[in-house]
């Protein structure tokens, strides 16, 4: 796997079946909104070797006329809901700061769960998203000083260990002072 760690960051290698799915996904929300992939597949983007059910995309908030044509293009594109709910109630747990969950029509797994900005750190994400070539399309994460801190915050051993694998991997081009307050402001301790 060849990764150039400059914006974007550039990651050439053989596609896996997650990667696939998320291209996909990202292929239908970007039309829609603003997107930023957080959590763990950002980890498994870079190399590591790990286990995830769901990818978790925070999209801008977008009308539900908008929203509507999204959810009516995801099932022709052979997506589904898991939530029970029809194209206007998942737009409303959407307005209610919930998750709603897509997948491949008949598959549970993998799936993308996807939000609304519920917090700070959700609209930092999406602010100050960062580009990835995945060879060749375009997808963006959320900065990597905001995911080691969050994942900290988070603090199971999966999460720990998130952490010091992008801190191995970046520790040459961090934000020291951006990973700092997003560590201050999650009340916890970067010391690696």
């Amino acid at each position: 796997m060849g990764i150039r760690m400059r914006k974007p960051i550039i990651i050439n290698r053989e596609l896996s079946e997650l990667d696939k799915f998320v291209l996909n996904v990202v292929e239908l929300i970007g039309k829609y909104a603003p997107y930023v992939i957080v959590s763990g597949y950002v980890t498994i983007l870079f190399g590591r070797s790990r286990g995830t059910e769901d990818v978790d995309f925070v999209i801008e908030r977008v009308s539900e006329e908008g929203f509507l044509k999204m959810c009516d293009e995801a099932r022709l594109r052979g997506f589904e809901f898991l939530n029970p709910e029809d194209c206007g109630g998942l737009y409303e747990m959407l307005l209610q700061r919930m998750g709603i969950r897509m997948a491949r029509q008949g598959e549970i797994i993998p799936n993308a769960e996807i939000k609304f900005p519920k917090d700070y750190f959700h609209r930092e994400a999406l602010e100050k998203r960062i580009p990835v070539e995945l060879s060749g399309r375009r997808i963006y994460i959320s900065p990597i000083e905001l995911q080691i801190a969050y994942k900290l915050y988070l603090g199971s051993d999966k999460d720990f260990e998130d952490a010091f694998f992008l801190y191995e991997l970046f520790k040459e081009e961090l934000d020291w002072v951006m990973l700092r307050e997003y560590a201050k402001r999650l009340n916890v301790e970067v010391s690696f």
